[in-house]
């Protein structure tokens, strides 16, 4: 986070991955947004929704396959709680076969494994952008 920021508010970013390596490639790729960031990491879905729970979030990036709850059941329990903040799921299972859950679910964006850093960047900017102010959950 960048702490000569002034005034601005940092935007909440929760990473939900059951993969250590995985969270903490997003966790070092999304600290070099241009944006003031916090950033929590998950290592799955019942954490996340723990964290989700205890403060709002603007955007959560979670894969899709992991092995407690998983993404798609995370994101129907954001939205049951009637938190409203962007979602970006991740998986290696392709993004098409989630189309339907992702539009009842109001996901942000699907991104396909292998990631690629700088595109994960902008994916993250552009979400926090249709967020509009930050923690809006």
């Amino acid at each position: 986070m960048d702490e000569g920021a002034g005034e601005r508010e940092a935007r909440r970013i929760l990473i939900v991955d059951d993969r250590e390596l995985v969270r903490f490639v997003m966790e070092r790729a999304l600290e070099k947004l241009n944006v003031v960031c916090e950033l929590s990491v998950a290592s799955g879905g019942r954490e996340a929704l723990e964290a989700v729970e205890e403060g709002g979030f603007d955007l959560i990036i979670t894969d899709l396959k992991m092995p407690d709850i998983d993404g798609v059941e995370l994101t129907e329990g954001i939205r049951a709680r009637g938190f409203d903040a962007a979602v970006v799921w991740i998986t290696a299972y392709g993004c098409t076969r989630f189309d339907a859950e992702a539009k009842r679910l109001g996901v942000f964006r699907c991104v396909e494994k292998p990631l690629e850093v700088k595109m994960m960047r902008e994916v993250a900017l552009e979400a926090l952008e249709s967020r509009g102010s930050p923690a809006d959950v």
